[in-house]
């Protein structure tokens, strides 16, 4: 055979076990056809694949016992649960977070207005007044950040012991 040959040749015996398990499209199909009427070595091996390829398809199809379908399903199920109530915690806690800033920044113009004191607002000292209401913003955050860590620890162990 000459050098080119060879290389077709080569070509075509790496396509043989995919035309026994008749994975090729048209074109390559009918190059291995067009090569196999020259060459009986490849004709050989191409009858053996699809011998092996023949035995391979009369096995039986291994399924998955009832079981372990059940707990993959059950496990999915879990996972799929966790994580829509962890998107539903994040919108949550986003939207708190949110209302809370949005509270604590109308709530101090509100309890200036309501104190009669609406021109204090512009007036660049920081106050008493002001001053209170700054620790007491900060003492409601700091109480909801607890609890909200306090619920979060108690929804794992929860969790840990369903």
């Amino acid at each position: 055979m000459t050098d080119h040959k060879m290389t077709d040749h080569n070509k075509i015996r790496q396509l043989l076990a995919l035309a026994a398990a008749e994975a090729l499209d048209a074109k390559e199909s009918e190059l291995v056809m067009r090569h196999l009427r020259e060459c009986a070595e490849c004709s050989a091996e191409l009858e053996q694949w699809q011998q092996l390829a023949s035995g391979l398809r009369q096995l039986p199809t291994p399924q998955p016992s009832a079981d372990l379908v059940q707990r993959t399903c059950a496990r999915t199920e879990a996972w799929l649960a966790e994580e829509r109530e962890h998107v539903w915690n994040v919108r949550v806690m986003i939207s708190l977070v949110v209302f809370a800033w949005a509270l604590t920044l109308t709530s101090w113009p509100i309890v200036r207005f309501a104190s009669g004191g609406l021109l204090s607002l512009l007036d660049p000292r920081l106050n008493q007044s002001w001053l209170g209401f700054a620790g007491f913003t900060s003492l409601v955050w700091l109480t909801g950040g607890i609890a909200a860590v306090l619920l979060s620890l108690h929804q794992r162990r929860e969790r840990r012991l369903a």
